[in-house]
């Protein structure tokens, strides 16, 4: 629900206010046969631990609960105010709340994520071009066939392994992600037909998706020297990834936390909350915080002699905990440190220039008042979509120190202050990517032994190439009769034909740098991969062109 007003307080000022309501009730499968982790449920199936499979609904063997809540507080007041101070000068300035969409999930096949991956039934076809099924006949199954109708906590881990359960659903899910937006600007018509707006634009975000920043099943050093060990210690270290059958662990005493636990896990995996399973899912965390801030500049002219142009330049800095672009998640350095994970968005572009424009080739009268001659050169246009923006971020290295052996957790390089980040400009337009790495591996190092990184996942001068997106596009219009024309029109895509290599590899900063006995990189960090270009695996093309033809009446 919604209700919004107007009011023109004076001749000059303008208040515009409301206020939204959303109500959205968490996804959920229409029968409720979903299941999860549950950190507090006695698993039978591992010697009865906690953690095990709980089952949504209501009855015997069931939670008698439902996963996720709906969230019922998601207003969202909005207020913007416009006050002239003169005939060509104007302020504008808002506030607001907005709230996003819920995450869903599929409905067949979802995967195990929310329990299906015991329920999936596959459906497959007799015979090449015909339906497995057909949906209005609705899914033909047994329900025999669906393992998690028995309902049992222990349904994971399987006999002698530690495979996993579902993952945990978030009790708060079910809370919408919600963005504080503002901006005030002035503008100012500098010349007849030809408007300037100059805008400070802000947003903060929070709530939004951002499983990896939880880890229910990881260990912490806390956690291994409780247990009398020393994460900083190599024998210690060597301990922790032996078997735990090894004479090395059975020395120490370790056991098998009940039986039937595999004893060919490492010593470490029973040092785990939950050590009969591996990496536990999380879903619907709404953890996630993003930061905007932008100076906005727009140029506008209005269509007058033949000429209609924007040109609008932002100057901005995204920064984020969450990453949900196409399904990434961000990249976290140390999850017991949530506080540190606030770094650069990987699509954050401090600059962007963009220009367009649509141009109506004046004709003279003398052109106009000749039929074939107005035919021939009258009714010409050009057209452009012009942009310039810096590069996006480079993924610091991953660390190589084997961190994942020990706290089941990977992390990032530090960054070695005063060595360059770059060998070559990649902006430079000098790169051979048959002879130069341009990525400084001596930039990066290790942390210690057993020990996250304490530095970004993304910094702001460590930067991919600038990319460049530049349209242009000629044409006329035949006027044939009153009510009917013909548009004919050549477009062109990167018009000015650029090169654009691959990005650099960048994931691991002690891969050694190799060349083949041409010289040419074939492995290390800062190699161009040229053989993309080949496979035409990058996102650009040779300056390409069509012909549109539109008719009119």
């Amino acid at each position: 629900m919604f209700a919004q007003d107007t009011w023109k307080a004076t001749r000059r000022l303008t208040l515009d206010y409301g206020i939204r309501w959303d109500l959205q009730p968490p996804s959920r499968e229409l029968w409720r046969r979903t299941s999860a982790f549950s950190p507090t449920v006695a698993n039978p199936s591992a010697g009865g631990l906690l953690g095990g499979t709980v089952y949504e609904g209501d009855g015997p063997g069931r939670c008698n609960c439902l996963f996720g809540k709906t969230y019922p507080w998601a207003f969202a007041p909005r207020l913007g105010v416009a006050y002239q101070f003169s005939p060509k000068t104007v302020l504008r300035a808002g506030v607001g709340v907005s709230y996003g969409q819920l995450t869903g999930f599929n409905y067949i096949g979802g995967g195990n994520s929310l329990g299906f991956g015991f329920n999936s039934i596959g459906f497959s076809t007799t015979a090449f071009g015909d339906p497995a099924l057909m949906l209005s006949n609705g899914l033909q199954y047994n329900v025999n066939d669906l393992l998690a109708t028995n309902l049992n906590p222990g349904i994971r881990p399987q006999p002698g392994q530690i495979n996993n359960p579902p993952a945990l659903i978030d009790r708060n899910g079910g809370r919408p992600p919600r963005v504080l937006n503002w901006s005030i600007g002035i503008q100012r018509e500098i010349a007849r037909d030809l408007v300037m707006e100059v805008s400070y634009v802000g947003n903060r975000g929070a709530w939004f998706r951002s499983n990896n920043l939880v880890d229910i099943n990881a260990v912490t050093p806390q956690m291994i020297a409780a247990r009398g060990l020393d994460i900083n210690n190599a024998d210690h270290r060597a301990l922790l990834t032996s078997r735990l059958d090894s004479p090395q662990a059975i020395a120490a005493g370790f056991k098998a936390p009940y039986s039937g636990f595999p004893l060919s896990n490492p010593v470490a995996q029973t040092f785990r909350p939950f050590p009969q399973f591996t990496n536990l899912g999380v879903m619907w965390a709404p953890l996630g915080n993003t930061w905007y801030d932008s100076l906005q500049v727009r140029l506008t002219k209005r269509y007058s002699n033949g000429l209609d142009l924007t040109a609008n330049y932002t100057w901005a800095k995204n920064l984020t905990t969450v990453e949900d672009q196409n399904g990434a998640t961000v990249p976290v350095n140390d999850v017991f440190n949530r506080a540190a994970q606030k770094t650069f968005s990987r699509t954050d572009q401090p600059h962007v220039f963009v220009v367009g424009f649509n141009y109506e080739v004046w004709t003279p009268q003398s052109v106009k008042s000749h039929s074939l001659a107005n035919a021939l050169l009258g009714g010409w246009t050009l057209g452009g979509i012009l942009r310039y923006a810096s590069g996006t971020p480079i993924q610091a290295p991953v660390a190589q120190n084997q961190l994942a052996s020990l706290l089941f957790r990977g992390t990032y390089a530090n960054r070695v202050p005063g060595e360059p980040l770059y060998l070559k400009d990649l902006n430079c337009g000098c790169i051979d990517p048959n002879r130069d790495f341009v990525l400084n591996p001596k930039a990066w190092s290790d942390p210690a032994p057993g020990q996250f990184g304490t530095g970004a996942v993304y910094y702001g001068d460590y930067r991919f190439a600038r990319r460049y997106d530049e349209q242009l596009s000629i044409g006329k219009i035949f006027r044939i009769r009153e009510g009917m024309r013909l548009g004919i029109r050549a477009e062109f895509f990167n018009v000015f034909n650029r090169v654009y290599l691959p990005d650099p590899e960048f994931a691991n900063a002690l891969a050694t740098q190799r060349i083949d006995s041409n010289g040419v990189p074939i492995a290390g960090l800062g190699r161009i991969n040229v053989g993309q270009i080949v496979a035409a695996t990058i996102p650009w093309t040779p300056r390409t062109g069509q012909l549109v033809a539109r008719f009119q009446f």
